[in-house]
């Protein structure tokens, strides 16, 4: 069964200026498959002409309020001044849209200060080890799982075992520099302790 078609009455001071208008929504509705009827009639409608096509919304073109006694149905705007414009904006508030400007965008927040670099403390350990030194890595602010990661890349870096425990990273052997220079990279501060 075919959509039924909406009526829209455009009405402006003279019947051309009705016209031009109704013909610009015409073309806009062939081209978006919108079944409308448009018609075109200057200020004062006669109310019948109204009732007999069964107009749902009178457009008023270039007028501030078109005179239609008793009319009881859906009163828009627009002006003749870019039509097109006009036109895009008309069809929006019909087909239920809106052509309001779009609310501004928020603000993004400004980009947060730099973080602070944190100081890790670098240092050699041989008690209890039997002579047997390690490379103690401590005040890391990290978690356990962060704690292991950075654990591996540096053990790796080395080519030697170590552990990551109690908040601590400790690599087999005297791996000062090479650490100095892997934590540098990774964005911490060294200060080394010891000797």
């Amino acid at each position: 069964m075919p959509k039924a078609k909406r009526v829209v009455m455009f009405v402006a001071a003279d019947v051309e200026t009705a016209a031009v208008a109704a013909d610009a929504v015409a073309c806009a509705a062939m081209r978006l498959g919108a079944a409308w009827d448009v018609r075109a009639s200057a200020n004062p409608v006669n109310p019948k002409a109204l009732e007999q096509v069964k107009v749902k919304t009178v457009v008023a073109v270039d007028l501030p309020q078109p005179t239609l006694p008793r009319w009881t149905g859906r009163v828009e705007h627009m002006s003749m001044t870019d039509l097109e414009a006009e036109v895009n904006k008309l069809f929006a508030r019909l087909l239920g849209g809106s052509d309001a400007e779009p609310p501004p965008q928020p603000v993004p927040p400004p980009p947060a200060p730099p973080k602070k670099v944190h100081t890790v403390k670098l240092s050699r350990e041989t008690a209890g080890r039997r002579g047997k030194g390690v490379t103690v890595i401590s005040e890391l602010p990290l978690n356990e799982d962060q704690l292991k990661e950075l654990a591996t890349q540096l053990k790796n870096k080395c080519g030697t075992g170590g552990t990551a425990k109690d908040g601590r990273i400790e690599i087999q052997g005297d791996h000062r520099d090479k650490i100095a220079e892997e934590l540098t990279r990774l964005g911490y501060k060294v200060k080394r302790a010891g000797g």
